[in-house]
């Protein structure tokens, strides 16, 4: 079905001669997601100059990321 072509809501302005996509219902009263945060232990923590180019202050959680560059990797084919 395409879409139909609408008055665009307020503050959302479409490009003249495109449709608008109508404005998703909006679910009222409804829990989307728990979030889960563990405490952090705050016994081994890095220098603040350390925690500043590590990202973060405690050594649990760097985790540098090393992985290889994918434009250097040939393709691979199937």
């Amino acid at each position: 079905m395409p879409f139909q072509h609408v008055q665009p809501m307020p503050g959302m302005p479409c490009m003249p001669g495109q449709p608008c996509i109508p404005q998703e219902t909006v679910i009222r009263n409804v829990k989307l997601a728990n979030a889960y945060v563990p405490f952090q232990n705050m016994c081994n923590l890095f220098s603040p100059i350390e925690g500043l180019k590590k990202g973060t202050i405690f050594p649990e959680l760097y985790s540098p990321y090393t992985g290889v560059d994918k434009r250097s990797r040939p393709p691979e084919y199937e």
